[in-house]
């Protein structure tokens, strides 16, 4: 795919590499063990660039902001869902009935674990692993203009 990681000795970034992490932490549910992985796995990648640690060329980088745009849309779509989940359901007008309405309610939005925050969450992994990436693609071609550059010597 593309992506070089120079202190790794050039290894290719595969299964076990970092977003291998994050979407291992996104498949194993939505908790905040899985949300807190994923962040921590994005925040290295993004350290990794950062520091000049992580390379990847365009047709990597092109590979992976599509997967990156894919989880944008799909984020679209679950904050419509949680749009929805924010509204209280019309279950009856007595009180039990509006007492689950509103519990449900509250399960869509305002609570550390509902849906408008996990969703917020996914979110903010989405937005490092994609400034990660645009490093890590500045790296790789800084690298590149300083090899013609020394070869052009």
């Amino acid at each position: 795919m593309g992506v070089n990681i120079p202190a790794d000795g050039g290894g290719q970034l595969g299964s076990t590499g970092f977003i291998a992490d994050i979407v291992a932490a996104v498949q194993t549910g939505v908790s905040d063990q899985a949300l807190n992985q994923a962040k921590q796995a994005a925040q290295g990648l993004k350290n990794a660039a950062a520091s000049g640690q992580l390379r990847i060329t365009e047709n990597g980088f092109d590979a992976l902001m599509a997967a990156i745009k894919t989880g944008y849309d799909e984020l679209t779509n679950l904050r419509y869902a949680a749009s929805i989940a924010k509204q209280a359901p019309q279950l009856g007008i007595g009180r039990y009935a509006q007492t689950v309405s509103a519990h449900v309610q509250q399960g869509g939005t305002g609570l550390t674990n509902s849906a408008d925050a996990v969703v917020e969450q996914f979110q903010e992994v989405l937005d490092i692993t994609r400034a990660a990436l645009e490093q890590a693609k500045k790296n790789y071609e800084d690298n590149e203009h300083g090899n013609v550059r020394v070869l052009k010597s």
